[in-house]
């Protein structure tokens, strides 16, 4: 597999410290400071879970405070610093600020509403659950998260400044001429089988729980994934002149990589969980991207400032070829 070229400098760094350490750092503290206003307006024991037939565990506030600092804090430190380490890629970036900013809003929201639903009760038991408030802070993190990532930045225009290797395959075309390669790409069966499965247990699962936890939140939350779990399926592969492009099969999630930022495209083996950590639209520790949806054969594309983005798909080499031919026409015309 051939090695991208030296590393551009990490884009947008203005925006990754706002939405990925400033604005969480913000929401979260002004989160406490609400909170710690509130103690006083507490019962001397909190209500820490809800059951069937309302609270069935109390305990100290601290308890309560304790376990969302952990929890918060955790997942705000990580993300900050990988707002600041990462984001070669927009998927990279969109990806963690959008978590960062969303899961903020969350951890706080939540804590926020546990408290609120107890300020100036005596008895802890008396407490309703908020399931409604607590539906409010999860739509609240997905907006707030979704407009931290539209907000994030696409990738600067980078061409290549290198000649396309020798060695690297490409289609025979005529001076111009034109072609399209295309492919639709879908999980194997037994993955289809076994996911289908896997999603109808889960989906039932979902169902039984709020039924016996009479939590129509719970369902909510474990719900909401799966329309993004549906998109994530089956893919359609497009190389023609402008470059490569992976659609989602409803038109979303869209990847593109123009054929001026291409250094070197070829055909390797993908081992999804052990090379991505899963399957789908997927960002890896070392700053590739990737739609990978199944194992074997795939297109590597090299990108300019170190970038490189992975597709699996069926006739891989001859899109590999298309794509560097392309590529040498993209430098060709630049110049």
């Amino acid at each position: 597999m051939t090695a991208p070229t030296d590393r551009m400098p990490l884009p947008h760094r203005g925006r990754a410290w706002a939405l990925g350490v400033i604005l969480p750092v913000l929401i979260t503290g002004t989160g406490w400071v609400l909170v710690a206003s509130m103690l006083p307006r507490l019962p001397e024991q909190v209500a820490l879970h809800w059951g069937v037939d309302g609270v069935d565990r109390v305990g100290p506030v601290s308890e309560l405070v304790t376990v969302n600092a952990v929890l918060g804090g955790i997942s705000l430190v990580v993300l900050a610093v990988l707002a600041v380490v990462t984001g070669r890629t927009s998927l990279t970036r969109r990806l963690v600020l959008g978590l960062a900013t969303g899961s903020a809003v969350f951890f706080t929201g939540l804590l926020l509403t546990q408290v609120l639903a107890q300020v100036d009760l005596t008895d802890p038991y008396a407490a309703r659950e908020p399931d409604l408030a607590m539906t409010l802070t999860t739509v609240a993190a997905v907006v707030a998260g979704g407009l931290a990532a539209a907000l994030a930045g696409g990738d600067p225009d980078l061409p290549a400044t290198t000649a396309l290797p020798g060695d690297a395959p490409r289609t025979a075309l005529g001076a111009g001429e034109r072609a399209v390669w295309t492919r639709r790409v879908t999980a194997t069966r037994s993955m289809r089988r076994w996911g289908g499965l896997a999603l109808a247990l889960y989906i039932g699962f979902s169902l039984w729980l709020a039924l016996v936890t009479d939590s129509w939140f719970v369902a909510l939350l474990m719900l909401a994934i799966v329309p993004l779990v549906l998109t994530m399926l089956v893919w359609d592969v497009r190389v023609d002149a402008t470059g490569l492009a992976a659609r989602g099969a409803m038109g979303w999630p869209r990847q593109h990589v123009p054929a001026s930022e291409v250094e070197r495209a070829e055909v390797i083996e993908v081992s999804p969980f052990a090379e991505f950590g899963g399957w789908g639209l997927r960002t890896n520790v070392t700053g590739a991207t990737g739609v990978v949806i199944r194992r074997g054969e795939a297109i590597s594309v090299a990108r300019s400032g170190g970038r490189r983005f992975v597709v699996t798909v069926d006739d891989a080499a001859a899109g590999a070829a298309l794509l560097n031919t392309f590529a040498e026409r993209a430098r060709t015309a630049a110049h």
